[in-house]
């Protein structure tokens, strides 16, 4: 029972913290100019921004949060009440705006609320791979690449287009990089839990560096298309959809009631 409550206090920190740092982050990208999207000098002049650099550090508050979750609970739980970080930005982005929640906001964050409400109602945890079992690390690294592949391939088709289906295509991708972080963080954590000299020999380590950059770089490409109300939502749709087909695909985390209820 407290592995469970942990879990769920660390997954919502994560998300307000997730979500707070994503408002703040969508403001200063969307005022980046369009020729540095989808590359490193977008984060060099999104760095000398104060508030930008505030909404870092926000985020890696709800990174070690999330870490915290993913070492006391399956990868699909997690990401699902990690998803409630869409509240948080979309009610920040629209105090920023001055233009107020009407009733069509408000009945769509209390459906999300009710979404992951039912989601955890179905899916009480069954039994997930555990991470000392064979296979356990094959499996999530290839969670990892192919989440991290379908994010490549999203932001190509994504730097190609205009408007908001290059909107649609960077959120797309933005949400498989964080998935594909979620992944990677989830069996570091694992391994970090055996000592440094653990950490050192795994893949784990120098997968974390490189996801995470990625991940950074889609992320404020995405937000730099300047439709936060349709980024926003994409990515946290995209994320715990794509964790969940990781996380009970490959992984083996059964829900407890069965497939019918992971499917649910």
């Amino acid at each position: 029972m407290v592995p469970v409550m942990v879990m769920i206090a660390a997954a919502l920190a994560a998300a307000v913290l997730y979500g707070a740092g994503a408002a703040v982050e969508q403001r200063q990208a969307a005022a980046a100019p369009v020729s540095s999207a989808g590359r490193p000098r977008l984060l060099f002049l999104l760095a000398r921004q104060p508030l930008w650099l505030l909404g870092i550090a926000v985020q890696i508050g709800g990174f070690a949060a999330h870490a915290v979750a993913l070492r006391s609970g399956p990868l699909a739980t997690v990401q699902m009440l990690v998803s409630a970080e869409l509240i948080v930005a979309v009610v920040i982005v629209r105090i920023w705006s001055g233009r107020p929640l009407g009733r069509a906001c408000w009945a769509a964050a209390l459906t999300v609320v009710a979404a992951v409400a039912a989601f955890l109602e179905l899916t009480s945890p069954g039994h997930g791979h555990a991470a000392g079992q064979p296979g356990y690390a094959a499996a999530a690294g290839l969670g990892a690449a192919a989440t991290g592949a379908g994010a490549l391939a999203a932001a190509v088709a994504g730097l190609r287009a205009a408007g908001r289906r290059r909107a649609v295509c960077l959120a797309v991708a933005a949400g498989l990089a964080d998935s594909c972080s979620a992944v990677v963080t989830m069996a570091f954590s694992h391994v970090a839990s055996h000592g440094l000299p653990a950490l050192a020999a795994s893949w784990t380590l120098y997968a974390l560096a490189v996801s995470g950059a990625g991940n950074v770089l889609l992320t404020q490409t995405a937000y730099q298309a300047g439709r936060p109300m349709t980024t926003l939502p994409v990515i946290a749709a995209v994320t715990p959809v794509a964790s969940a087909a990781v996380g009970i695909g490959l992984l083996g985390e059964t829900p407890g009631t069965g497939l019918a209820g992971g499917v649910a």
